[in-house]
């Protein structure tokens, strides 16, 4: 899939008559829970906090998708390799609170309460979800509210009395609207394109450590490590658990190529000249974190050999032809 086909089913919503529907994310103690904010303007009035609203978000979708090429590759989450500009789509198969919460925005049999200053307040909103479009097509934006945002009574803040020269104390908590997203859900899909501040979050590691077992199981099936369990070490590191969930979902080696065949490739290629992994003769042992790194850039496929030139490279972004 490429970045044109999202594109294009954004600017077909962006074209039409569109609404938009505001929804906070609180949390109370250790509770996560969502509410609707009324953002229609008094009766009579024209509705400019809602077009306003409207406007804003749709800009920064519009300028968030724009900035990638028509021909750029949606790459796989569990792949996330070392490009910082990519864009993402969600496909590990348990979904974070905050992605279901987007869900249920949209579900037509959910029902929300509004939110209430006589039981909420600001403090209490730690993100944002935007329902844009209209009732055939619409996308869901996912933004994170920090505390910077709220601007407290108890700061000493002036505003203008309208009609006079004077000036007065803000009496009130005032919230700050950045215009941004995080991540958004459009035709059944997520897409991400900050998968750092993604991670942050939405709780990432858990859920990438769970994908990453199944990768550690899937290597102790084919019986390529002599000590497979070393690589539950390093799932702290959510960077390598992600690279470890690769090897699970996306892997051309495992599984598919004879162990033998691997052991011997590591024995011929430039790389593992400078960087040797050792074997007892038809398994690896890993034994340093730096073993385990590179037996992953192997297990990954992350080794390239030019057609044109018959160079050896080693490449840590890879779009398939």
């Amino acid at each position: 899939m490429y970045t044109k086909e999202v594109k294009d089913s954004i600017n077909v919503i962006l074209q039409n008559k569109n609404g938009i529907e505001v929804y906070f994310v609180l949390k109370k103690g250790n509770r996560k829970f969502i509410k609707i904010a009324n953002i229609a303007d008094e009766v009579g009035k024209k509705n400019t906090t809602s077009d306003e609203m409207l406007a804003g978000f749709c800009k920064v979708v519009q300028n968030t998708f724009d900035a990638y090429d028509d021909d750029t590759e949606i790459l796989k989450l569990s792949s996330a390799d070392e490009r910082k500009n990519g864009l993402y789509y969600y496909d590990l198969e348990e979904l974070p609170e905050e992605m279901l919460m987007m869900e249920r925005v949209i579900e037509k049999n959910s029902e929300f309460e509004t939110f209430d200053f006589r039981e909420d307040n600001f403090a209490e909103i730690i993100a944002f979800i935007a329902v844009i479009g209209n009732a055939e097509d619409r996308f869901v934006l996912y933004k994170q509210q920090y505390s910077i945002s709220l601007l407290k009574r108890d700061k000493y803040m002036l505003t203008p009395v309208p009609h006079s020269d004077r000036l007065k104390k803000v009496d009130q908590d005032i919230l700050r609207v950045d215009f941004n997203f995080q991540f958004c859900l459009l035709n059944g899909r997520f897409y991400v394109s900050d998968v750092d501040k993604m991670e942050k979050i939405c709780g990432f590691h858990t859920l990438i450590v769970k994908e990453a077992m199944k990768s550690i199981d899937m290597i102790a099936s084919v019986g390529i490590l002599e000590n497979v369990e070393v690589l539950e070490d390093e799932l702290e590191n959510v960077t390598f658990a992600r690279k470890l969930t690769r090897v699970y979902k996306d892997s051309k080696i495992l599984g598919k190529i004879p162990n033998k065949t691997i052991i011997d490739f590591t024995t011929k290629h430039k790389y593992f000249k400078k960087n040797p992994l050792k074997s007892s003769g038809d398994k690896f042992v890993l034994d340093t974190k730096k073993s385990k790194e590179i037996f992953l850039k192997l297990m990954n496929d992350d080794f390239l050999r030019s057609e044109l030139t018959n160079e050896e490279y080693e490449s840590l972004a890879k779009n398939g032809m």
